[in-house]
């Protein structure tokens, strides 16, 4: 290899920036939103906006070390070895995004596992940057390895990508494109637009909506926002617990799940709140009348419920034991 001063300028501070966006911001983002413990494709957008930077910076890395011959012993002309690269790096930006989803929403396997791929794909394409561009700087530090290591998973990837892009097409069709297209493309209402439409909000005549903006997928802000109309009516304990005993559950129950309460709240929320549980786990539909993925959602959502919500109302009187053993008997 023989960089030119303008690739080694340019790869390198590519890579230097990828690496910090991977240290700085992504970490936050993952914190935050596993915090929430998402069940909706909230979070994606938010994803996109981290990865996409950080995969464009180390494509225009790799880029640079394609320029200088680091990739010239898969013996394809250069014109081609730029455009296996750039479709490498999509391929690797998928994958990323795929341990991202599964940081996220992990189901019932611990996020552990999915840390190191996090971090360590974008962080040794970054090495392979830094070691191919500055060799002059690093005499007699082999990086064949590094390549042929990197080239094989990155090949990998790009297989297993172009697998499951043809299967999911075939299946869902141009419809499930356009989709998804729409959705990044139109992420929905910033906070700013939200915070403004919440303090618009009557808490008497809007508290179904309120309720639903201060959900935990939502924004610290608005979520705070949105608490503080409620509270802010007078008949705030008695219509709280009134949608949770007949009204609709979830967004109720969701709120007990990520507000901090105060004493007077546990202590009139908990009784409603187990009826709600109850309600909830009565209204579990049988495996053979759903399909397996609502059926995991709906494990997902209860075993969340049931890992806060007792601890919330731990010295009430209110025993949740019962209704924790009906949602495990209809799990089974």
């Amino acid at each position: 290899m023989n960089p030119s001063i303008a690739q080694q300028i340019i790869g390198n501070v590519c890579a230097a920036i990828a690496t910090l966006i991977l240290l700085l911001p992504l970490p936050r983002f993952l914190w935050e939103w596993a915090r929430r413990e998402a069940s909706n494709d909230q979070w994606v957008t938010p994803a996109l906006y981290i990865l996409v930077p950080q995969w464009l910076l180390l494509m225009g890395a790799l880029l640079c070390v394609t320029a200088s011959g680091g990739f010239d012993w898969i013996r394809l002309g250069r014109p081609m070895l730029h455009a296996l690269t750039v479709a490498a790096v999509i391929a690797l930006a998928a994958v990323s995004f795929v341990f991202v989803a599964l940081y996220i929403r992990p189901g019932f396997t611990p996020r552990f596992l999915y840390s190191p791929a996090i971090y360590l794909v974008p962080l040794v394409t970054a090495l392979l940057v830094v070691l191919s561009l500055n060799q002059k700087l690093m005499p007699g530090v082999p990086t064949q390895w590094l390549h042929r290591t990197w080239g094989i998973f990155a090949g990998l990837s790009l297989l297993g990508c172009v697998a499951f892009s043809g299967y999911w097409i075939v299946n869902t069709g141009t419809s499930g494109v356009v989709r998804i297209a729409h959705r990044i493309l139109n992420p929905g209402p910033s906070s700013a637009e939200m915070l403004a439409r919440i303090s618009t909000l009557d808490p008497e005549t809007h508290f179904d909506d309120l309720l639903r903006w201060a959900d935990g997928d939502q924004s610290t802000e608005v979520r705070e926002a949105a608490t503080d109309r409620m509270r802010s009516s007078p008949r705030f304990l008695d219509r709280m617990a009134t949608e949770l005993e007949t009204g609709y559950a979830e967004p109720a129950l969701a709120f007990l799940r990520d507000a901090t309460l105060t004493p007077a709240e546990q202590a009139r929320f908990a009784g409603p709140a187990h009826k709600a549980l109850q309600r909830w786990v009565q209204r579990i539909p049988a495996p053979n009348y759903t399909t397996k993925s609502h059926l995991k959602d709906l494990r997902r959502w209860g075993t969340d419920m049931f890992r806060v919500l007792p601890g919330k109302f731990a010295g009430t009187g209110v025993d949740f034991t019962s209704v924790m053993e009906d949602f495990k008997e209809k799990m089974e």
